[in-house]
């Protein structure tokens, strides 16, 4: 039986901890954390007990860590995107292999050096493109290479950003500031870029793209409202960016939940909406919905360290980045943008994200020569339609809900982790290497540039560009 491998975790945060960390507790056989490098003591704590981490393999950050020297096989790089840069080199200088997460850099040119130097030294560097794992876009590849579809003619992608998830993140949170994280078509849809680039299996011949900042700003905030949701805002009944709402009540959740293809989750839900005293009370006495009136998971683990507290909760909208009123925010990057790609081969692809859903997840429709296919990909219910041009369903497949995933992405999470293992041991090639997750981020950056200076650009004039640069 070949050995476990070991990791070295940089930040213990939402996808260090909670996506990637499960799966070795899970599976001790195939990967174990030997130590971590969190900043954040509760964090950094918690992840050393759940994971029997020694003290001294302990550090309060990655330089720390790696001043430690060679300590495991290979390093899970969570760590904000702004610090991917120094940390990622230094690691992969040290003589590491590295699963990071994504974008990989902030900049062009980090991200061209950071590849090129893995590289030049000879490391294993894989990317978290974490759709390409997942059992639905991996289905949607097979469809297209089957032929079934006949020639591919269109493809159109979105990613639909929930309201909420947009206040949490983009507006309020770690990612509202192009200059503190990244360009948003990077930060979000790099995972889309991949998987279309992977699905036409040919690069992008020229691109443009459209966007712009329209909604989550001062002059759209509604009359009265304070800097802060706990301050008394008059419209807290109506306003949907409600900070109590989100994090205390946990409504996104609940909704979530009343929205699964699971008969039993579809009926908890709605009662922890419509009668949410009774569901708690009932949740002492059944565990499973105690999970859910209970929750302390994304994205309240995120704005502060004791998640199951209320009054916790309460303190940080209170005093933290998370109860400000998303009209007065400090955010800077886009809530929609469109991308208009022709690939090499004639293939006409549009990807549109923006931050105003209903509900999270990703839509697609496929257009060939003898089929359409139509795909939604989310939280509360995941399928795939074929039609054939003759007039009928062909086919319907369904897949597991989020709510019912064992790891987030659709399973994508684990099944990342499990690629990895494989490909660390040497039982089996990456599904995609860092050149080949590069050309999304080309991509993107390449799309940013479109849209700030409204032009059409063309993709090898682009590379020759940036990698002379």
């Amino acid at each position: 039986m070949a050995k476990s491998i070991t990791a070295l975790l940089f930040g213990a945060g939402a996808r260090g901890a909670d996506a990637y960390g499960p799966y070795a507790l899970l599976h001790p056989e195939e990967i174990q954390f030997v130590g971590v490098a969190e900043p954040i003591t509760a964090r950094r704590e918690r992840f050393a007990k759940m994971h029997s981490i020694p003290e001294a393999r302990c550090f309060e950050t990655w330089e720390a860590a790696l001043q430690a020297g060679k300590i495991a096989d290979v390093v899970l790089n969570c760590t904000q995107d702004h610090m991917h840069y120094q940390s990622g080199m230094a690691a992969l200088k040290l003589g590491y292999d590295m699963l990071l997460e994504k974008p990989i850099c902030n900049t062009l040119g980090e991200t061209l050096t950071l590849v090129k130097t893995a590289e030049k030294l000879g490391r294993k560097l894989q990317i978290c493109h974490v759709l390409r794992y997942t059992d639905f876009f991996r289905t949607v590849y097979e469809i297209v290479q089957s032929g079934k579809l006949g020639q591919i003619i269109t493809v159109s992608q979105r990613e639909n950003v929930s309201s909420w998830h947009m206040a949490h993140s983009y507006v309020r949170g770690n990612w509202r500031r192009k200059e503190e994280s990244s360009p948003m078509i990077l930060a979000k849809c790099c995972h889309d870029l991949d998987f279309l680039y992977w699905l036409m299996g040919e690069p992008v011949r020229s691109l443009s793209s459209t966007g712009n900042l329209r909604h989550y700003r001062p002059e759209n905030a509604p009359a009265g409202a304070p800097m802060r949701c706990t301050d008394g805002c008059p419209a807290a009944e109506d306003c949907p960016f409600y900070a109590p709402r989100i994090y205390l009540d946990n409504m996104p959740i609940k909704r979530i939940v009343s929205q699964s293809h699971n008969k039993l989750f579809r009926i908890l839900g709605n009662l922890a909406i419509k009668h949410p005293n009774f569901t708690y009370n009932l949740g002492r006495l059944v565990p499973l919905v105690r999970q859910l009136t209970k929750y302390a998971g994304w994205p309240r683990s995120v704005i502060t360290d004791q998640p199951e507290s209320d009054a916790a909760v309460v303190a940080a909208l209170r005093t933290g980045p998370y109860g400000r009123c998303v009209y007065y925010c400090d955010n800077d990057v886009v809530d929609h943008q469109v991308v208009t790609m022709a690939f090499e081969g004639g293939i006409s692809v549009t990807l549109t994200m923006h931050g105003h859903s209903h509900e999270e997840g990703r839509t697609l429709r496929i257009d060939g020569s003898r089929a359409t296919l139509l795909g939604k990909f989310g939280f509360s219910h995941s399928y795939l339609e074929i039609f054939d041009h003759r007039g009928y369903l062909s086919e319907h497949l369904d897949f597991a809900s989020g709510v019912e995933e064992t790891s987030g992405h659709g399973g994508g999470d684990f099944g990342l982790m499990r690629q990895f293992v494989q490909t660390m041991r040497g039982d089996a090639p990456p599904l995609t290497s860092a050149r080949h997750s590069l050309e999304s981020h080309l991509m993107a950056f390449a799309a940013e540039e479109a849209r700030l200076n409204a032009k059409v650009v063309d993709m090898q004039e682009f590379k020759s560009r940036a990698n002379d640069g």
